[in-house]
């Protein structure tokens, strides 16, 4: 039986006279090898001496019949080597394809060759990115998968005696593609595997009476091993073979529930960000909270955000309202998240202050919500800097209970009224749109619809187009936010199960990202054409966007372009669909080849048009300019070394304040151990490089413990990290943190920007809120 992950439709078999000069080459070949300086019993002897040793990093392997797990990656692995020596087929391939797994790449079965009499001669195993992809022989594909496969010529090849020992003859370590980091590395197909009873795994029936979705089911695994690369799976793997039932509810107050489930993650994430919100009285009123990850990813994504108050928990119909956005993938990312006892604008107000403390005062581009008075005005009063529309989906859901008689009696109505809302054009296209949908339906006088179109500004495609959407305006969105909504929360859950079911989406988000991330670094899409601009576009864009990009490409070959006129140094071509009746307006500097078109597609989404395609290939620019191609698109995105959001800010003197350089320090800090959690190798470095730093910063203190004058905040401060420093320490020896005196509470209360507790709800408020914090960064 092949090992795990192998495909013996790779396989080739060679069938060889079996003569005595054969047998005796054969035998002759593996004495030799077998008398050399790495034969198995020396093999056997050098890991044995490693595993002495226990040196760390290294593989620890017993003997050649029993190969152990590697134990951690690092540097001293044990390499394949010449003469190694193995007893069977799957240990062979088991032993390379750890290696593969540390080194990062795929292992794919290659030639096998056999004697007469059926036994195996000799084996190769393969780099999976060997050979090239052939052409179909009958049929041409109509839209090919991406290319993988490179010419790789690294390979393992053994030569098997007649007594099943296998020895090996060749390798060859180079490969000539990118290599998988280890965090990535579960995703390669050698290194999947379909996991057989778990130890942890409970009995269907002890684990509740609801049964999840069989793509569901073994989300259990991967929150006890807290990461799917040690898992071994990825989740669309295991669809169809495992099942499992819903956990057990507990039997705690919702409030309870939801300050454990704050601290605990806190504890876990020590710069988990979280606020309360007060009313009057003392009673708790909101919550909002963002992980690190979270937080990170707005400093990325943060341009569009969608505030959803559509969903509800348990009977209490309490809103949870997360912040969402969208990725380089166009996949859901979640910003934060808040559960609101309250709806007033004030809430709102309070809300979108936290939201921006959390987020570093950095406020996006646009801003979608649902129709609210309330949520309108406190957009207007916290978010200044920011488009407010409405969103379609929203305005979707809307529509099916406030018109659904019509709904129910008019089976066209849903497709009619989505084309008349999703359709862009001219001003006077969409009045005339919406007055046919009117008058066809009979829902003149209807208040909803009077009162939507009389915002209709806030929402109409055509009234966009000077504001950056990134997707959230298109029919693909609003899908993905409906399977989303129907997956994840389509029955109203008690509290604690609405939380956890909120953490495992979000664990499900960041495992797509992860694998969308792998798949476009490590594939190149199959070209069109061969043309410069559509291979900087594979380069550069992620999988879905180039795809887009690619039928813009496809579509500027139906257009015609004339020029129409001039205007100073700018040329202006119309750009018409014949068949469609519809064209563009493109405008083109060739001083710096800088087009515009009336569309606005790429003030809107981030992607050329068709229209400003047309007109760059009219006038020979075979190149993409690099202005269009926006980092946020591209697959690199969410790789950087610093985000410039922290940048020093000099006080009157010309010198940094300590208070926001420490600040600034700390965020750059945590950036980095954020970006280092997916990666065991990562977060080693970090370590090990901070071990470096805590020494040449405890010489610099004991030489000069202040290196300039500061002020009395300032000294405070210093005292207060080192105390926490200190504290933070013995923590880490087990011992017990002693409590925060007096003077020191007194300090926080002096300095709140760096306390634990900051009111930031306006003055002016009549229910005068007050608010409790968890950190900031």
């Amino acid at each position: 039986m092949d090992p795990p992950g192998s495909s013996s439709d790779n396989e080739s078999v060679e069938t060889v006279e079996d003569s005595l000069s054969d047998k005796e080459k054969d035998d002759e070949e593996i004495d030799n090898m077998s008398q050399g300086p790495s034969t198995g019993e020396n093999v056997v002897q050098k890991i044995s001496q490693n595993s002495k040793e226990g040196e760390s990093g290294s593989v620890v392997v017993k003997d050649t019949n029993n190969i152990d797990k590697p134990k951690a990656y690092g540097n001293s692995q044990l390499d394949p080597e010449v003469g190694m020596v193995f007893h069977s087929e799957d240990q062979a391939y088991v032993f390379y394809n750890r290696y593969a797994h540390l080194k990062g790449f795929s292992v794919r079965k290659g030639h096998l060759g056999r004697r007469k009499d059926g036994s195996i001669r000799n084996r190769v195993f393969l780099c999976s990115n060997e050979g090239s992809r052939q052409k179909h022989s009958t049929h041409m594909t109509k839209k090919p998968r991406e290319a993988v496969r490179t010419n790789c010529m690294a390979r393992i090849e053994y030569k098997v005696s007649r007594d099943n020992v296998w020895i090996v003859s060749k390798i060859i370590y180079e490969h000539n593609h990118p290599l998988v980091r280890p965090h990535k590395a579960h995703l390669l197909r050698s290194h999947r595997k379909l996991l057989a009873q778990h130890d942890g795994m409970q009995n269907v029936a002890e684990m509740g009476d609801d049964a999840d979705k069989p793509a569901q089911a073994l989300e259990f695994l991967v929150e006890e091993d807290r990461d799917a690369e040690t898992v071994g799976f990825l989740l669309k793997d295991q669809s169809s073979y495992l099942h499992t039932n819903r956990m057990r509810e507990l039997e705690k107050g919702d409030a309870h529930v939801l300050l454990e489930f704050l601290k605990a993650k806190q504890l876990e994430d020590p710069s988990f960000f979280y606020a309360i919100q007060l009313d009057d009285r003392e009673q708790v009123t909101n919550f909002f909270w963002a992980d690190a990850r979270s937080i990170l990813d707005f400093s990325y994504f943060g341009d569009v955000v969608l505030f959803d108050t559509t969903y509800r928990t348990n009977k209490g119909e309490i809103p949870f309202a997360p912040f969402i956005g969208i990725n380089h993938h166009k996949q859901i990312v979640v910003f934060g998240a808040a559960l609101l006892l309250d709806e007033t604008t004030e809430s709102f107000v309070w809300l979108f202050k936290t939201f921006m403390v959390a987020m570093s005062g950095r406020q996006p581009k646009t801003i979608f919500t649902d129709h609210f008075p309330a949520l309108s005005r406190a957009v207007s009063l916290t978010l200044p800097e920011t488009c407010h529309h409405l969103c379609l989906w929203h305005i979707l859901q809307n529509s099916a209970i406030h018109i659904s008689h019509v709904y129910s009696s008019e089976p066209n109505f849903q497709k009619d009224f989505k084309n008349c809302i999703y359709e862009s054009g001219s001003e006077e296209d969409f009045h005339t749109r919406w007055a046919n949908l009117v008058n066809m339906y009979g829902l003149a006088g209807n208040a909803w619809l009077e009162d939507l179109y009389a915002v209709r500004e806030k929402w109409a495609l055509v009234y966009h187009k000077n504001s950056f959407c990134a997707s959230m305006t298109t029919v693909k969105w609003s899908e993905s936010m409906k399977n989303h909504f129907k997956k994840n929360f389509n029955r109203k859950l008690p509290l604690s199960k609405f939380l956890e079911q909120h953490q495992k989406s979000l664990f499900r988000f960041r495992e797509k990202e992860l694998y969308e991330d792998y798949k476009s670094r490590q594939t190149k899409p199959v070209l069109l054409v061969d043309m410069p601009m559509l291979n900087e576009a594979a380069e550069s864009y992620t999988r879905l966007v180039y795809n887009e990009f690619e039928d813009e490409i496809k579509s500027q070959l139906s257009c015609l372009c004339e020029q129409v006129g001039f205007d100073g140094n700018i040329e202006v071509y119309k750009v018409s669909i014949p068949e469609k009746h519809s064209y563009g307006i493109v405008e083109y500097n060739p001083s710096n080849f800088m087009v515009t078109c009336s569309c606005k597609k790429f003030e809107t989404t981030g992607i050329l048009c068709m229209h400003a395609l047309k007109v760059l290939l009219f006038r020979s620019i075979l190149s993409l300019p690099s202005r269009y191609i926006l980092k946020r698109w591209t697959k690199y995105a969410n790789v950087e070394a610093m985000s410039d959001r922290h940048r020093p800010v000099a006080d009157t003197d010309g010198q940094e304040p300590l208070t926001s350089q420490y600040t600034r320090v700390c965020h750059k800090a945590i950036t980095i151990a954020v970006k280092s959690a997916f990666s065991e190798d990562a977060l080693q470095i970090f370590e090990n490089e901070l071990d470096k730093l805590m020494l040449e910063v405890e010489n610099v203190l004991h030489i000069a413990p202040l290196s300039r004058q500061t002020d009395e905040e300032d000294v405070t401060v210093i005292d207060d990290m080192q105390q926490n420093a200190f504290e933070g320490s013995k923590k880490r020896r087990g011992r017990k943190g002693r409590p925060k005196g007096g003077l020191e509470q007194k300090r926080s209360k002096k300095t709140q920007p760096t306390s634990s507790s900051v009111d930031i709800v306006s003055q002016n408020q009549q229910s005068q809120n007050k608010t409790k914090t968890g950190m900031y960064f």
